[in-house]
C-alpha cells in the first residue's frame, strides 16, 4: 500500500464525517408535513454531538414500524392511537384518558395533562413493546366548528357533520346520534352545520367566507410519538441522549407553538367565537360514545382528579412555613459511588452512562462538604481520574468520615428515572439540608435517566443490588466502628429492601440504624413480606407515601396495582415498618417539603420513633399510621 493511500486512510480516520452516526427515522407519510418531525430534522445539536439525523420515508406506520424493528431505522414515528394499528395501541387506564375524546377543555389542557404523570404512564405503556419512546407530543388537536353552539350531549345529536380533509374520522359521533357526510369541499354543499377540523388552511378559508357566526369547540387530542430501537438507544452515549433529548424538546415547543397559532388565527376571524362544553358533559358525551365499563370509568375519573391535583393543586392546602436552622456541628462531607459505566467526560451531568457492563467497576468521589443550609447545591466539575475498586472507595469515604468527626454514614439510593447528576445533586442537598453527624454516600445505580426508561430501570436496579451490598460489608470493614444509616428513594427501596432481607438472612452484625423508605415503588405484598423478614434489621424503619405522589401514580397505571408508596385510602400499614401518610405532591416529597424534611430528621439524626414525633396518629385494620399534612 502506498504512503500516499496510508496518509489518506489516516486522514479520513480522523474526519468528523468518519466518526458521525447515523440516526436513520422511519417517517410515515401522515407525518410528512409534522411541525414536530420537521423541528426535529432540522435541529442542529445531535450534529454537534457526533450523530447525522436522516428521515426515511414510508406510506404507512406499519411499514415504519417494520423498519425499526429489522434495524432499516434506528427511530420512528407513530400515532399512538391508530386503530388501524391495534398492535400498537398503548393499553391502560392513563392512555385511555389521556388520548379520550372531548374531556379536554382547549390545547393547552391537553399539553397540561401530557406533562403530567398521565402523559407519562402512557409513555411508559407504550415501552411494553420494546421501543424506547423518547417523547410524545400532540399531533393535532381536532375541533368543531359549527354554525350553533355546542353546549350539551344534546346539541351534538342535531348535527350534521362532515371533515375536513386530513382530519380524523367521525365515526365517534355515531354513538351520540350525530349525522355524518362526505369530506369537505364536496361537504359544504351537502347540508353539513359542523366541521370536525385540525383547523388547516381550508378551515380558515371556510370561516373567511362564512357569512353568520361560527362557533369552535374543542374536541380531541391526536397523540404523536418519537421512539428508538431499543439497542441503538442503549449504546449511545449520554452526551448523545441528552442530543437527541433536546432536540425532542424543542420540536416539542415547536409542535405546541404551531397548534396555538393555527387556534389564534381561526379565533381572529370575526363572528367565530371558542367555546366548551361544561365538563361533566364532557365526561358524559365520552361515556356515551365509547361504552366503556363502570369500572374503567370510576378508574379514569379517579385518575383525573389525581391529575388535576397534580397540575393545579386545587385541593392542596398552603405549606407551612420552614422551621429555623438548627446550628451545624460538622459539616456532612459527601462521596458518590456508581456501577455506571465511566465515560470519562469532566462533566458529571454526561461522565456516567447507564449500561450494565460486565464486567462492571466500582467507581467513587468526594463531592464536598456543604454548609448548612446553603441554598442550590453545586455539583463540582468531574475531575479526570475518579478512585476505583469497591475496598479503595471505603477506605476513602472511612478516613474522610473520621476525619471530619463523623460516627455514621448515610447511604442515599435514588429512584426510578434518575440521572447521575441527580443523584450527585440530591446528595448534597441532604447534607446541607439534615444535620445528619456523619458522612454522606450517593449510591448511584444504571438508571436510563427517563421518564420513558421504567423497564429498564426495573432490570438494572435487580442488577445494582449486590454491588451495593459489596460495598456496604467493605465500609463496615473499613471502620466497625461506624453506624450505617439508609435513606431510599421510589425504585432504590427495592435495592434497599433486597439488601436487608439479605443481612437478616445470613445474621449480619452490621451496626445498622436508621432505614427509610420514601414513596417505595414496590408492590405491597412484596414490601410486606421482605420487610416481615428484615424486621430485626436496624433500630427504626420508617414508609413515605402520599395518594398524589406523580411517579407512583405512573407506577400504579403500568402495574394495574396499588404501591407501597400509594397513600390515601390505599396506605401499606404492616408490622415492621412505620408508616407514614403524607398529601404531599410530586413525587421527592420527603426531601423537599419542610414538614417531611423535618420529620425524616428526626429519624435519621435521632431515631426518633412516630409516635413522639408529633404526627396525628390513624388506623386502618386495627394497626397504627401516621399522617403528615401540608
Amino acid at each position: 500500500m502506498s504512503r500516499l493511500l496510508l496518509l489518506a486512510l489516516a486522514c479520513l480516520s480522523f474526519s468528523p464525517f468518519a466518526l458521525a452516526t447515523d440516526v436513520r427515522i422511519a417517517i410515515p407519510a401522515t407525518y410528512a408535513d409534522d411541525v414536530f418531525v420537521k423541528s426535529f430534522l432540522a435541529n442542529t445539536v445531535p450534529a454537534e454531538a457526533g450523530l447525522s439525523v436522516a428521515a426515511l420515508k414510508f406510506l404507512s406506520e406499519a411499514e415504519a414500524k417494520r423498519a425499526v424493528e429489522t434495524g432499516a431505522a434506528e427511530m420512528s414515528v407513530y400515532t399512538i392511537t391508530d386503530q388501524r394499528l391495534p398492535q400498537w395501541r398503548i393499553p391502560g387506564t392513563a392512555t385511555s384518558l389521556l388520548t379520550r375524546r372531548f374531556v379536554f377543555q382547549s390545547a393547552e389542557e391537553v399539553f397540561l395533562v401530557e406533562d403530567s404523570f398521565v402523559g407519562a404512564a402512557a409513555a411508559n405503556a407504550a415501552s411494553r413493546y420494546g421501543l424506547f419512546p423518547l417523547k410524545l407530543w400532540v399531533h393535532g388537536v381536532t375541533y368543531f366548528l359549527s354554525s350553533e353552539k355546542i353546549a350539551s350531549v344534546a346539541d351534538f345529536a342535531k348535527l350534521t357533520v362532515a371533515a375536513e380533509n386530513g382530519a380524523p374520522d367521525v365515526r365517534i359521533l355515531t354513538g351520540v346520534g350525530a349525522k355524518v357526510v362526505a369530506s369537505l369541499p364536496s361537504a359544504t354543499a351537502g347540508g353539513a352545520d359542523a366541521m370536525e377540523t385540525q383547523l388547516g388552511a381550508a378551515t380558515e378559508a371556510f370561516a373567511q367566507r362564512n357569512g353568520g357566526k361560527l362557533y369552535v369547540t374543542t374536541a380531541w387530542p391526536k397523540l404523536g410519538a418519537l421512539v428508538a430501537a431499543h439497542d441503538f438507544w442503549l449504546q449511545r452515549s449520554e452526551t448523545e441522549k441528552k442530543a437527541l433529548k433536546i432536540a425532542a424538546d424543542q420540536a416539542r415547543q415547536a409542535a405546541d407553538s404551531d397548534i396555538i397559532s393555527r387556534r389564534e388565527a381561526i379565533r381572529k376571524i370575526p363572528d367565530v367565537e371558542m367555546t366548551n362544553l361544561a365538563s361533566r358533559e364532557e365526561i358524559q358525551l365520552t361515556l356515551d360514545a365509547v361504552r366503556i365499563a363502570p369500572e374503567a370509568r370510576s378508574q379514569e375519573m379517579v385518575l383525573w382528579r389525581k391529575a388535576e391535583f397534580e397540575l393545579r393543586g386545587k385541593y392542596a392546602p398552603p405549606l407551612a412555613s420552614p422551621p429555623p436552622p438548627l446550628k451545624l456541628a460538622m459539616r456532612s462531607p459527601v462521596f458518590f459511588v456508581t456501577d455506571r459505566n465511566d465515560e470519562g467526560t469532566l462533566d458529571y451531568s454526561t461522565r456516567f452512562g447507564a449500561r450494565r457492563l460486565d464486567a462492571f467497576e466500582f467507581t467513587c468521589g468526594f463531592l464536598g462538604a456543604p454548609a448548612r443550609n446553603s441554598g442550590e447545591p453545586h455539583v463540582p466539575p468531574a475531575p479526570k481520574i475518579l478512585i476505583k475498586g469497591a475496598d479503595e472507595c471505603a477506605r476513602q469515604i472511612v478516613a474522610k468520615t473520621r476525619e471530619s468527626g463523623g460516627s455514621k454514614i448515610m447511604f442515599v439510593i435514588h429512584g426510578f428515572n434518575i440521572p447521575f447528576h441527580g443523584l450527585a445533586w440530591r446528595a448534597l442537598q441532604l447534607a446541607s439540608d439534615v444535620d445528619y453527624g456523619g458522612a454522606v454516600v450517593g449510591w448511584s445505580w444504571p438508571s436510563e435517566g427517563s421518564a420513558f426508561g421504567y423497564a429498564y430501570d426495573e432490570d438494572s436496579s435487580v442488577w445494582s443490588e449486590p454491588h451495593l451490598v459489596e460495598l456496604v460489608n467493605a465500609i463496615a470493614a473499613a471502620g466497625p466502628e461506624m453506624q450505617l444509616d439508609f435513606a431510599a428513594h421510589s425504585m432504590g427501596c427495592r435495592i434497599l429492601l433486597q439488601m436487608l432481607r439479605e443481612f437478616a438472612l445470613v445474621h449480619t452484625h452490621l451496626r445498622i440504624g436508621a432505614a427509610v423508605f420514601a414513596a417505595p415503588d414496590v408492590a405491597q405484598d412484596v414490601f410486606r413480606e421482605q420487610i416481615r423478614l428484615a424486621s430485626k434489621i436496624g433500630v427504626i424503619r420508617t414508609l413515605y407515601a402520599s395518594e398524589y405522589d406523580r411517579a407512583i401514580l405512573i407506577s400504579e397505571s403500568y402495574h394495574q396495582a396499588p404501591r407501597a408508596g400509594s397513600g390515601g385510602a390505599d396506605i401499606l400499614v404492616t408490622k415492621g415498618v412505620e408508616s407514614v401518610d403524607t398529601r404531599l405532591t410530586g413525587h421527592s416529597y420527603v426531601f423537599d417539603e419542610p414538614k417531611a424534611i423535618r420529620d425524616f430528621t428526626l429519624v435519621l439524626t435521632k431515631a426518633t420513633a412516630a409516635a413522639a414525633r408529633g404526627l396525628e396518629a390513624r388506623e386502618k385494620a386495627g394497626e397504627r399510621y401516621w399522617v403528615i399534612e401540608p
